[in-house]
């Protein structure tokens, strides 16, 4: 039997056991070393994503090993890395784009636009044989089609489960790319001056990868405190401490001060609050890059100065999920070696446990959670 956590409704979580499934000869079976428990799994858990097909098992940022292994899977499978053998340590793209709705057919390049996507811990009932489709498990089923990634040798499991946030970190920073002109000022380049707009996990990834790809400056805007002591061991050369400074004049006008009073090249809005928006319009210097990652739900509207964007000729971009081949950079920057990834995980969780690991991050106790079979 394998044990589970699974969210039956909207407010409950119980451990469930299932049979182990018969992997069918192109698919394949993972064995669950590490999952993080991310904000979307807290969303799922209050009932916000209105299409979450319940009864499901949460969890979409795992790693593991290959537990068993169709005939056909290297075949049906997009594996990176080298053909798949059994017992490989490997992280999976969670979701996965329909092919047939108007976003795959017309804008292909652009995966992550479709609206029918079947993400596993997201948008997988366990209702149904095999139901191993989410990380809060001891394995997980990986269906035909699924891109897989091989892991870079020592790279631990739980550095692995930070692929996924990862990949939202680096696809969020590439928006601000202007790629072939990053020297006229145009976008993100080598010595850019990038304000990151909270460090939860997303936002201390953010900051990792754009010490990585070149960042002169990075400034971390965040009022927790362990949130801010992690971010300087994330690569934030500066600091701007919400319990310090109250109010949005005063933190913009410490933003100004960091970068000779002309604003950051590119900010990165990572809270999912509302009212961060317009502040960080205005840490944007005029002919710099917004860019808008951390409301993957809709928590309401606020209200801006749309003048401020006319005047500062300033790109405003959007940033939702990633495409598939994201995992690479996100692999790479993770392996990069620079900064101390695994201690973003500060609370550790068996299945068992899985309530407390929901319960700690909706209330801010931990940076980022983790279920470990």
């Amino acid at each position: 039997m394998v044990k589970a956590a699974v969210m039956s409704e909207p407010g409950k979580l119980e451990v469930k056991s299932f049979d182990l499934p018969k992997v069918a000869e192109n698919a394949m079976l993972v064995r669950i070393k590490a999952c993080g428990v991310c904000g979307t799994d807290v969303h799922l858990f209050r009932g916000h994503m209105k299409s979450t097909p319940f009864p499901i098992i949460p969890g979409h940022e795992f790693s593991g090993t290959v537990e068993e292994l169709g005939p056909k899977a290297n075949e049906s499978l997009n594996v990176r890395g080298g053909e798949l053998h059994g017992g490989d340590r490997v992280t999976v793209v969670p979701g996965l784009p329909c092919g047939k709705c108007y976003y795959c057919r017309n804008l292909p390049h652009y995966p992550n636009l479709c609206t029918n996507r079947l993400i596993y811990g997201v948008s997988r009932t366990c209702e149904r044989p095999p139901h191993l489709y989410g990380g809060y498990a001891e394995y997980i089923y990986i269906e035909p089609g699924s891109w897989v990634y091989k892991l870079p040798d020592g790279m631990s499991f739980e550095v692995a489960a930070l692929a996924e946030p990862m990949a939202v970190a680096t696809r969020a920073l590439e928006r601000a790319f202007a790629p072939g002109v990053p020297f006229a000022g145009m976008g993100f380049g080598v010595g850019a001056t990038v304000v990151v707009q909270g460090t939860g996990a997303i936002g201390l990834l953010t900051i990792a990868a754009a010490k990585v790809a070149g960042a002169g400056k990075v400034i971390a805007v965040e009022r927790v405190k362990q949130r801010l002591r992690m971010a300087k061991r994330m690569g934030a050369d500066e600091v701007v401490d919400m319990r310090e400074l109250r109010t949005q004049e005063e933190r913009v006008r410490r933003v100004l001060e960091l970068t000779d009073g002309v604003g950051a090249d590119v900010v990165v809005e990572c809270t999912g609050v509302p009212a961060a928006v317009p502040e960080g319009l205005e840490m944007v210097r005029r002919g710099g890059k917004y860019v808008e990652v951390g409301h993957f739900t809709d928590p309401g509207g606020v209200e801006i100065r749309p003048h401020v964007i006319c005047y500062k000729d300033m790109d405003v971009l959007g940033s939702w999920v990633y495409p598939l081949t994201q995992f690479r950079e996100a692999l790479a920057v993770l392996n990069s070696g620079r900064f101390p990834f695994k201690d973003i995980f500060t609370h550790r969780f068996k299945i068992e446990n899985a309530l407390k690991a929901i319960q700690a991050s909706e209330k801010g106790e931990c940076i980022k959670a983790m279920i470990a079979p």
